[in-house]
């Protein structure tokens, strides 16, 4: 079975998340979304991304238009995984998932926010202390450190094996 992990990097999760599935699925082709497109040759597709602002990057919508007749496992990080919900997440991407292909399910985990965005939140909770939404992504921003994590790598393999691909 040949398998292919494309992967589109916006803070360097969706990185770390492909980088350990190229080592679970030894020989599978990795393919940086940022710099080229997937070939049509694979029978099994491992797209992995990062979720920004609650949104399905267009990127992987257009991809996800060329894989009809495929096998399919999506894994996703999010920095606000603490206020964003694995179901919800899942249930906007799934209208983009071609009905003749075979979809193995969502794997979802914490991606670290970068500082530059903390410091954005900073300096807006400086100016209003009461800023609710500032609040919660200071809040998401603590949660989000260091992660994906090794934890989050053991639950990825578990996930990829589970799949049965």
């Amino acid at each position: 079975m040949d398998y292919q992990i494309a992967y589109l990097n916006v803070y360097g999760n969706a990185g770390v998340l492909a980088d350990e599935i190229q080592t679970i699925l030894a020989g599978a082709e990795l393919v940086d979304l940022n710099k080229q497109e997937i070939s049509d040759d694979a029978d099994v597709y491992l797209l992995v991304f990062e979720i920004t602002q609650a949104a399905i990057p267009l990127k992987i919508m257009d991809v996800l238009e060329n894989l009809e007749g495929k096998t399919i496992l999506c894994c996703v990080t999010c920095g606000m995984a603490l206020h964003e919900s694995k179901d919800s997440i899942e249930h906007n991407l799934l209208p983009f998932i071609p009905d003749e292909c075979d979809y193995r399910g969502m794997f979802f985990c914490p991606g670290q926010i970068p500082a530059s965005v903390t410091d954005t939140v900073q300096t807006a909770l400086d100016e209003n202390p009461e800023n609710q939404r500032a609040k919660i992504m200071l809040e998401a921003f603590q949660h989000s450190m260091n992660h994906p994590d090794t934890e989050d790598l053991r639950d990825l393999r578990r996930f990829i094996q589970e799949s049965g691909i």
